[in-house]
């Protein structure tokens, strides 16, 4: 569980299940996965490009930055949603609950898009969708958090079954798992930590005008 202060992993208060914003965006992700299976007549591939996955000649040469937000929100297949839905759920939700929904929104989203505006870089040819470099927002976070604390060795297994659950989409079909967007979510979670939210903002910013910038011919898959 994500704290603060001295009881970061002490505290075993047991805290009454409620709905917030983590169990929202999980409904979300789950029902436009749901609607994404039932649509027949076209690729699941050409489904999630005009969904808004990530691709980075449709941003830069159409201005479609809509592409660094919505892969949140899309996934890869069943398996990649189950994945993310586990560590969102386990990074995520005790989070919220300690330090309020418009903190848990602002690491989620902004994690999120610096993941995707680091696999547009890094893979400008190929889209991308998925919500694992929000997750690693999380992760860097606590890592951060256990590292600058010197927490004992146990209290790191939160973050090694996130990442077996993680591990295990290198098993699903068809699915290539995007490292670039992990560590650009991990790396904005590190700041979050040091609380360097204009750092973060600045990278940000900078990261979208390099994508004007690098060589990438303007294509469309669909």
């Amino acid at each position: 569980m994500l704290y603060y202060d001295d009881d970061f992993f002490n505290n075993r208060q047991k805290k009454e299940f409620r709905i917030n914003a983590t169990i929202v965006i999980s409904m979300i992700q789950i029902t436009i996965q749901a609607v994404i299976m039932v649509i027949k007549g076209i690729s699941h591939f050409c489904i999630l490009y005009y969904a808004g996955s990530k691709h980075t000649p449709a941003i830069k040469y159409h201005y479609h930055f809509h592409r660094l937000f919505n892969p949140i929100f899309l996934h890869g297949g069943n398996g990649h949603l189950l994945s993310n839905l586990l560590s969102q759920l386990l990074l995520c939700y005790s989070y919220e609950n300690r330090n309020g929904t418009q903190d848990f929104l602002l690491l989620y989203f902004l994690a999120g898009i610096g993941g995707n505006i680091v696999s547009a870089l890094y893979f400008p040819i190929a889209t991308g969708v998925g919500a694992s470099g929000a997750i690693f927002g999380f992760m860097g976070y606590q890592l951060a958090y256990l590292i600058k604390t010197k927490q004992p060795q146990e209290k790191y297994y939160g973050i090694l079954v996130v990442l077996c659950i993680q591990i295990l989409l290198i098993f699903e079909p068809h699915t290539h798992v995007d490292y670039s967007a992990h560590f650009g979510g991990f790396f904005v979670g590190i700041l979050w930590y040091q609380k360097q939210k204009a750092l973060i903002g600045l990278l940000l910013l900078l990261g979208c005008a390099c994508i004007f910038l690098i060589e990438v011919p303007d294509q469309r898959y669909c």
